[in-house]
């Protein structure tokens, strides 16, 4: 078999083009991770931030349910206060979360040495 001038042009162009497609996607990944770490402060904080959500509104619910006589008074005071016992429980949870947050808080000034 003897390599042509033509046939030796097509190998260079092909193994040209393999390296040039080659070169992006084989080369040095970057050091990220596809996921972060998950933090389970910061999964309480934004659950809890959810539950206050549907606490307040069953509560205006509540008042709905009670305007249109869908639930007795006795009921909706009872209800209502569960409902505003476990808020005061959420939102105690959140200020602490957030107090021991602003304490973990790295300074955001970085010391740079210039050369």
């Amino acid at each position: 078999m003897t390599l042509t001038f033509p046939h030796l042009i097509e190998l260079l162009l092909i193994a040209g083009v393999i390296i040039a497609i080659g070169i992006p996607l084989f080369g040095k990944l970057p050091n990220t991770r596809p996921f972060s770490k998950i933090d389970p402060l910061e999964e309480e904080f934004k659950h809890l931030l959810v539950r206050k959500e549907e606490v307040l509104l069953s509560i205006k619910e509540l008042e709905v349910d009670l305007q249109a006589d869908k639930i007795s008074i006795n009921d909706s005071i009872t209800l209502r206060k569960k409902l505003e016992g476990e808020a005061i429980t959420i939102l105690e949870r959140i200020d602490e979360l957030k107090k021991n947050k602003k304490k973990d808080a790295k300074p955001s000034s970085k010391n740079f040495i210039l050369a």
